[in-house]
């Protein structure tokens, strides 16, 4: 079963909605537990490193979409002739 680029955009940009989620929702955690007397540092660099993690899948997306965008008059125009 072959996908049409508009159904691969419309379920990237839900997964990039998600993923921007649990990247505010990381933000909050890192600043939660910055605010503890005693902030762990192990607790933090695994943070860190899934906010990270979580912004190379996001441009990573986004570099897809772009794609997309630039392949889409080209498939336009290609299945109306």
């Amino acid at each position: 079963m072959k996908y049409s680029p508009r159904v691969k955009k419309f379920s990237l940009k839900v997964r990039m909605a998600k993923l921007r989620q649990r990247q505010s929702e990381l933000k909050a955690r890192i600043v939660e537990e910055l605010k503890r007397p005693a902030p762990c540092s192990t607790t933090l660099q695994q943070l860190k490193r899934r906010k990270l993690r979580i912004k190379d899948d996001l441009a990573r997306h986004e570099g897809i979409l772009r794609t997309l965008d630039a392949l889409a008059p080209r498939a336009q125009s290609a299945g109306s002739g």
